[in-house]
């Protein structure tokens, strides 16, 4: 299988921003555990553009994603590694009690993360 292209990685992440709008707008107040897994992985692949543009190659997985941001992008290190674990939140942990409150704080995290790392 051969890497993904930063084209791919763009507009994989200009989608799942897209798809959580959507949800917000059709399930303003419930589905939130499903609002922030999106949000998170429109930053994931935003992430991962950055790194094959900068550096040649995006993170293989998680975990060396989270290291790699640690180290090399400490700009968003702290956005990013909420979305993360909200998003572990939602899918691990009675995800469907995830409150609005947190999709507001995954919203704004991302928007950070878009305004440091630019396509």
């Amino acid at each position: 299988m051969m890497a993904p292209t930063l084209e791919w990685y763009r507009e994989q992440s200009k989608y799942n921003k897209q798809f959580y709008e959507w949800l917000h707008r059709v399930r303003p107040s419930d589905a939130h555990d499903w609002k922030v897994n999106v949000l998170f992985y429109s930053a994931l692949h935003r992430v991962n553009y950055w790194f094959a543009k900068n550096t040649g190659r995006a993170p293989r997985n998680h975990t060396e994603r989270n290291l790699r941001v640690r180290r090399e992008l400490p700009q968003v290190f702290k956005d990013y590694r909420d979305l993360y674990m909200m998003s572990r939140e939602a899918r691990y942990r009675d995800g469907h009690r995830l409150g609005d409150n947190r999709r507001k704080s995954a919203v704004e995290s991302v928007g950070r993360i878009e305004d440091e790392l630019p396509f």
